[in-house]
């Protein structure tokens, strides 16, 4: 987005990441947290900061616009505290459309006024969610799972996954799984991007009542017999009710996505779909905050999965939508 940042924003643009622009290593220290994903996770949420980690923020970010890939819920707080504007984007956790898209919060309150009239309604997901649940009955017609219950993994070390300063996993939230399966058994999907239990091995539910599949996530949550999905933190919990199942979530999820426009609140996450990638939008978002050009009208128009492959993160999408497209042309 910097091209698009500098023809709408009269100030300079600089990318800041690890140990560009900014000693990320000595917030660690002054923190002090390990440089690893233990130390992050400490850090993550934290509700306090020492001292110094103010002053270290303060000096690189003071009289700054941050525009933010899914920051640490920390540092979003030492930005208010600070007074300095944040713009932070994270991947929507619906990603079913042709692409995948941002959840995308604020803590300006002209900032997120601004950018409400962009915001999609939960309505506009449920006519791509019919179109992959007809592409999906298509790819597996058979497909019966085991259970009423479908249960979801994730991968091992995840934002959404932070509590208390640790990673939890389907073992901490023991009790209430058992709850929500009954006397039923469970089928679990392992995260395509880690085949791993996800502590569902010591939640104390029985192994003749477990199932495991790799099929499909999306083809899982349309097939016959399907009743709710049940997870931690998963993105899939956000997307089972608009393929008609119940979702229960252990945890929490990480985003806080209103309904219809009328009723959101400054600093909730607003579901921006396309109009992040013009100029256009960031001049009337950046508005309250700095001087910007005039409109110019030009828009983006990026073709189906390009940020996913950009990412490379396809989370199963791929599977009913271009794989099967190339297995084809092969024979």
């Amino acid at each position: 987005m910097r091209a698009q940042l500098d023809a709408a924003a009269r100030c300079p643009v600089s990318a800041v990441t690890w140990g560009e622009g900014i000693d990320t290593e000595r917030l660690y220290e002054l923190w002090g947290a390990e440089k690893s994903w233990r130390g992050w996770a400490t850090i993550f949420d934290a509700g306090f900061a020492p001292e110094g980690v103010l002053a270290e923020m303060e000096g690189t970010y003071r009289d700054s616009i941050v525009i933010g890939f899914e920051l640490p819920e920390a540092m979003k707080r030492i930005f208010s505290l600070l007074g300095i504007p944040f713009i932070d984007f994270s991947i929507h956790p619906v990603r079913f459309l042709q692409d995948i898209f941002f959840a995308v919060q604020t803590n300006d309150a002209a900032v997120f006024e601004a950018m409400l009239p962009d915001h999609a309604e939960p309505g506009a997901f449920y006519g791509p969610a019919g179109l992959l649940a007809a592409t999906a009955l298509k790819f597996r017609p058979d497909l019966r799972p085991s259970a009423e219950t479908l249960v979801v993994g994730q991968t091992r070390i995840d934002r959404a996954l932070v509590r208390g300063g640790r990673i939890v996993d389907l073992s901490d939230f023991a009790p209430a799984l058992r709850k929500v399966v009954g006397d039923g058994g469970v089928t679990f999907k392992p995260h395509p991007y880690a085949h791993s239990d996800f502590g569902l091995l010591a939640t104390g539910i029985s192994l003749r009542a477990m199932n495991i599949t790799h099929e499909n996530v999306y083809a899982l949550m349309v097939s016959e017999g399907l009743r709710q999905v049940v997870g931690v933190s998963s993105s899939v919990l956000v997307e089972a009710p608009y393929f008609g199942l119940e979702a229960h979530i252990l945890y929490q999820s990480p985003f806080d996505i209103p309904g219809c426009r009328a009723d959101a609140v400054p600093g909730q996450h607003l579901s921006i779909i396309d109009e992040w990638a013009d100029a256009d939008f960031w001049r009337r978002i950046l508005a309250p905050l700095v001087p910007v050009t005039r409109p110019d009208g030009q828009r983006f128009r990026r073709p189906p999965n390009a940020l996913r492959t950009s990412l490379r993160n396809f989370w199963g999408y791929n599977e009913l939508t271009t794989d099967f497209q190339v297995k084809i042309a092969r024979h």
